[in-house]
């Protein structure tokens, strides 16, 4: 609502006291051409009732409410998110107050019987104003976050294509296909072949974040031993851990209960988790994957004895693009997408990934999932199983 569109304004306020509300009332009858119009509720849970009804512009909030306060008011309807500001009213100016309010959202303070109308009015306009403004910027953030979401997804289509024709070439080639190499001519072309296959790793990685941010990433769902899933993950990485040097241990759950999960897409959680574990790893470690049962769950650990997350970093760790600084960081590579693409497709599942050092040195990372699938992903298995998908 900018000042421009203002017509019609609804001002609740929310007062214990019959008498402020008569004294509000009479100080908003006198602004010129006013649009305001005063409603008017006594009690915590009536305000609780209107906020949630969101029939309302503007509120004012009296901070004595019976045995609440206004503070309780604001830590109920969160303002930060709300379209509508508030504004905390009190009977005397105290600056914690003022600035504990503040630090909770409300878009401004006033100390009763020190404003007239025209300090009222103007506090409610700019309230208001302020509110609008912020609401363009976010949906012009928003506007910039999909185009390049979309930037990101249609040239990493661009790109995969000629990419992987040249992989395929590349391929033939030292497949022998066109002739004999010599040791020469062999090594470069393996060293061509090899940056290719990052290259497509990249776009790959760049194409599914793209996905999951634009809500496009469907849940393909289906009863899934976590024990035979984690298995398959690490016979695939076997031969990349031995040529490594390091060694890995899978305990397994014993009975185990399936999970109802995206199988693919849990593969490739996990192939990033252990691949991680076992690059930022020096050689003769060793590498521990487990699943435990718990209450309302499983969770799966997977610990390493690598090189560890700085604690100043570790709050950047699901963070898009983040590259976490350490020993070997150069060395690997990478885009910094693979964790945070990792923690979306564990929230879609209502679970959550969870860090912590390793002893003395080294990462555990903790994928806990619920044994149930929660009620958001049933309606997708439904929507797919319509559209005909197993």
């Amino acid at each position: 609502m900018g000042l421009d569109s203002l017509q019609d304004v609804r001002v609740l306020l929310i007062d214990d006291d019959e008498d402020d509300y008569l004294l509000t009332k009479k100080i908003i009858n006198r602004v010129e051409n006013s649009p305001f119009t005063l409603e008017w509720v006594d009690s915590f849970e009536a305000a609780k009732e209107e906020i949630d009804a969101d029939r309302h512009d503007v509120y004012l909030v009296d901070y004595r409410l019976g045995e609440h306060t206004g503070l309780d008011i604001l830590k109920y309807a969160r303002p930060h998110g709300r379209q509508q500001p508030f504004i905390l009213l009190t009977g005397v100016g105290d600056s914690d107050l003022e600035w504990q309010s503040l630090r909770m959202a409300a878009s401004d303070y006033l100390v009763k019987g020190s404003f007239d109308s025209t300090l009222l009015s103007r506090t409610i306009y700019y309230a208001l104003q302020r509110k609008y403004i912020e609401r363009q910027r976010i949906e012009h953030l928003i506007e910039l976050s999909r185009s390049k979401d979309e930037f990101i997804s249609i040239s990493s289509h661009q790109l995969r294509t000629p990419a992987t024709a040249v992989k395929q070439y590349l391929g033939m080639v030292l497949e022998g296909f066109v002739g004999e190499l010599n040791p020469e001519q062999q090594a470069l072309l393996m060293r061509a072949y090899q940056s290719n296959e990052r290259q497509l790793r990249i776009v790959s990685d760049l194409l599914k974040v793209a996905q999951v941010d634009s809500g496009k990433m469907k849940l393909h769902l289906q009863s899934t031993d976590i024990n035979e899933l984690l298995k398959e993950v690490i016979a695939d990485q076997a031969e990349t851990i031995r040529a490594r040097h390091q060694t890995i241990e899978f305990t397994p759950l014993l009975p185990i209960q399936p999970l109802h999960i995206d199988r693919d897409a849990f593969h490739m959680v996990f192939e990033n988790l252990i691949d991680n574990a076992s690059k930022y790893s020096s050689s003769d470690t060793r590498i521990n994957v487990q699943v435990t049962r718990l209450k309302a769950g499983i969770c799966i650990t997977i610990s390493d004895e690598g090189v560890g997350i700085d604690p100043n970093e570790q709050h950047r760790l699901f963070e898009k693009f983040a590259r976490i600084n350490n020993p070997l960081s150069t060395k690997v590579g990478g885009t910094g997408l693979g964790l945070y693409w990792a923690k979306r497709i564990i929230d879609m599942h209502k679970g959550r990934i969870d860090y912590k050092p390793n002893g003395p040195q080294g990462s555990q990372f903790f994928v806990t999932l619920p044994c149930k699938p929660p009620r958001t992903v049933k309606r997708i298995t439904k929507a797919a199983k319509d559209k005909g998908v197993q």
